[in-house]
């Protein structure tokens, strides 16, 4: 085997792997193909669902294969630790000599190197510098002037830091990666529901899992407003008071999209619920008899036909309907019919049932459903945001520019003059601040 053909050493051809455009495209794609299935597949739901709704087959194949939690399985977990491998590799390999690029500022010998853009002709001054300085200020900005024995040079520089632009943008992705993984695996997030006067010191994040609060809260009111036409939800209000150490800290509003933040912890008002405030009244027809019963929540009463009915669960807005009630009817053996029954709206029953139940009274209150979330990674967030933005401008709205005028002294104590200039992005962009320089300095030089 010749030197030649003998294969790399390990190290290189990794880091070449780890710095390849490559490998980051196809982590990309890895990632939205999960964020596709993890859209599509219902995620954190109990086996029974998955079984329910895809089979006995796929369902139990979603289940083992991790799908119901495809955010925490460990190939998706992999490929976000090789995508913040991959920025790292490439911020590493390419900072430091885009920070000695930024570095670099215009001297007279990268100016005169700059390709001639045209000439024009300066009558004579002792110190045509200031001139052309002052002439061309508003297009490019104040320059700087080199005075030499026979000429005059001033250096104009755009862009100067534009190589730090895309590594910038490195930098705040892989803040914003490490924001997520820190609030994946250390933030908390859960749901707290409250009725109005009460208390609490802890919220459920699974069903037999509750985290304690270092504080307490209470809701001292819910309100919820409806749109007349369709009676959908209009907004969702509560008013909260917290208390630290046995003492009241703070007062706050949490509405639909004003989430409130206190002792670390954020509350955002998620949804809302009724709960009978006591029995419901039911009028009940049963062929040409009429009786009117009141019904306490989930225990049965007896029916005038020999059956029983229990209230399972009542509405304060029922799809929009207004207050109703849900109910079982139990007749024989067999499982119980369960149905909804609406005060305002009797007409929608059901027309096989042997009764005709129509709600008198239901009396329910509301209660308030906050969503409580604690993310320790959401400054990192924030600060990839923010660092995105000059980012950005450098690496796409910061176009290189360099620009440079020589003012040379002729036998008979005029100057000739000549524009230098080179901007390898933007040429549209270059060439028409090229014409309006060299129609200033004419126009400057004409008697």
């Amino acid at each position: 085997m010749t030197p030649d053909s003998a294969p790399s050493p390990p190290q290189p051809r990794l880091w070449r792997w780890l710095t390849s455009i490559r490998l980051t495209v196809f982590l990309l794609l890895v990632l939205a193909a999960v964020a596709v299935v993890g859209t599509l597949v219902p995620q954190d739901q109990p086996p029974g669902q998955y079984l329910a709704r895809y089979g006995e087959t796929l369902g139990r194949l979603l289940w083992a294969g991790g799908i119901h939690r495809i955010y925490y399985s460990p190939w998706f977990l992999l490929a976000v630790f090789l995508l913040a491998l991959n920025i790292l590799a490439c911020l590493v390999h390419g900072l430091p000599q885009a920070v000695r690029r930024s570095r670099q500022r215009l001297d007279w010998d990268a100016g005169q190197a700059l390709p001639d853009r045209g000439r024009f002709p300066w009558p004579p001054d002792p110190d045509p510098g200031p001139g052309v300085a002052r002439l061309l200020r508003r297009e490019l900005g104040r320059p700087r002037v080199l005075v030499l024995p026979d000429r005059q040079v001033l250096l104009w520089q755009w862009g100067r830091f534009r190589p730090l632009g895309p590594y910038l943008v490195h930098l705040a992705l892989l803040l914003v990666l490490a924001g997520g993984l820190i609030g994946k695996f250390w933030g908390v997030e859960g749901q707290l529901p409250l009725l109005v006067g009460e208390e609490a010191q802890a919220f459920q994040k699974e069903p037999r899992l509750m985290v304690p609060l270092p504080f307490h809260i209470r809701l001292d009111s819910f309100q919820v407003d409806f749109y007349e036409e369709g009676g959908a939800p209009k907004e969702f209000r509560s008013d909260l008071t917290f208390f630290k150490n046995g003492r009241e800290a703070l007062k706050a509003v949490c509405r639909v999209n004003e989430p409130v933040t206190f002792g670390g912890f954020t509350f955002y008002q998620a949804s809302y619920g009724s709960q009978p405030g006591g029995p419901v009244r039911l009028k009940v027809e049963h062929g040409a008899s009429s009786d009117t019963l009141e019904a306490p929540l989930r225990r049965p009463v007896d029916l005038p036909g020999g059956d029983q009915l229990l209230v399972l669960r009542v509405d304060g807005n029922f799809q929009g309907y207004g207050p109703a009630v849900q109910l079982a009817l139990r007749r024989g053996p067999g499982h119980p019919l369960v149905f909804w029954a609406l005060q305002k709206h009797p007409e929608l029953a059901v027309p096989s049932l042997p009764y005709r139940i129509v709600p008198e009274d239901i009396p329910f209150k509301y209660y308030s459903v906050l969503q409580v979330k604690r993310d320790p990674g959401v400054w990192w967030v924030y600060a990839g945001f923010l660092l995105f933005l000059p980012g950005f401008y450098l690496a796409f709205l910061r176009p290189p520019q360099r620009w440079a005028v020589v003012l040379t002294k002729t036998p008979g104590g005029a100057w000739e003059g000549r524009l230098l200039g080179t901007g390898p992005r933007s040429r549209e962009d270059f060439q028409a601040r090229q014409e309006r320089l060299l129609a200033l300095l004419q126009k400057g030089a004409a008697p």
